[in-house]
């Protein structure tokens, strides 16, 4: 048996949702796992970095696989792009250890949440942005720096959860404006259900001008005191840390460029041109 991780990009508009469910019921790892067992002529499962919700997007996802079928690296990753919907795109197929877990070898993950604030709204953005009213991005940047550390996040904590521990270490958060583009981004050690758009959501309310403030709602460990989880539309998985393993860079979030050469832990560069 061989061990291979993949990375793939996908619209998650069109999925309900990374976790295989019923027959009728698309998913990335139906999709995923179908191609997969066809090319090495027999069932094989995948285990994922994230399972991301209904509606939200990826760009730096990564699986693994194993298989006894004999195929290049080039066979894998040209037969799951020909098998696959356009919605998804396998970006590199590498083989790895054994001792290799898209989640439980990453140390951490790297979110990008994108709003689009002018006002009104353009079909053509529809399921992958958050339309909003304008916003005012450097408060919500002064209030997002609150998150940094290790924190219990019971306020940003989605029902139905099933993490023992609402602790988490948030590495880094920043919210910066290109235009009518304010792009959050925010990386931890992992998330708990639904944490993401909990703080896409109340950075959103800052960004209004609502009283706010983010250090009381972390103390009070209360999701009640939060308004609606913001919609999976603006919501990229971009990148999973594996400093144990050498594995090919992640694609670039849509609207946004990748990590720079220079400094790939840093923040994602807005494009100089082309946003408004």
């Amino acid at each position: 048996m061989a061990d291979y991780a993949l990375g793939l990009s996908y619209d998650g508009s069109q999925f309900h949702g990374w976790q295989r469910q019923q027959l009728d019921t698309p998913t990335v790892q139906a999709v995923l796992e179908t191609a997969l067992s066809r090319i090495a002529d027999h069932p094989v499962a995948t285990h994922v970095t994230g399972r991301t919700d209904a509606g939200v997007h990826a760009t730096g996802q990564v699986a693994a696989f194993s298989t006894d079928a004999a195929r290049t690296l080039h066979d894998w990753q040209r037969g799951l792009n020909a098998l696959s919907p356009p919605t998804v795109h396998i970006n590199w197929v590498c083989e790895v250890p054994a001792s290799f877990h898209p989640r439980y070898s990453a140390v951490a993950r790297r979110y990008v949440y994108l709003y689009h604030d002018m006002g009104s709204t353009t079909p053509f953005l529809n399921h992958h942005v958050w339309q909003c009213k304008p916003l005012d991005a450097d408060a919500m940047h002064r209030a997002a720096q609150i998150l940094i550390g290790e924190h219990d996040f019971s306020s940003f904590r989605g029902a139905g959860c099933q993490s023992l521990t609402p602790m988490r270490r948030v590495n880094r958060v920043s919210v910066t404006r290109r235009g009518h583009w304010v792009i959050m981004e925010i990386e931890a050690n992992a998330f708990l259900l639904h944490m993401v758009r909990n703080v896409a959501r109340a950075l959103h309310d800052v960004g209004l001008g609502k009283a706010l403030h983010l250090d009381k709602l972390l103390a009070a460990r209360n999701r009640t005191l939060l308004g609606a989880t913001a919609p999976p539309d603006g919501l990229y998985l971009s990148r999973v840390s594996y400093p144990d393993f050498d594995l090919p860079e992640p694609a670039a979030v849509p609207f946004v460029s990748g990590p720079s050469a220079d400094d790939p832990t840093g923040p994602l560069k807005v494009p100089a041109q082309g946003l408004d």
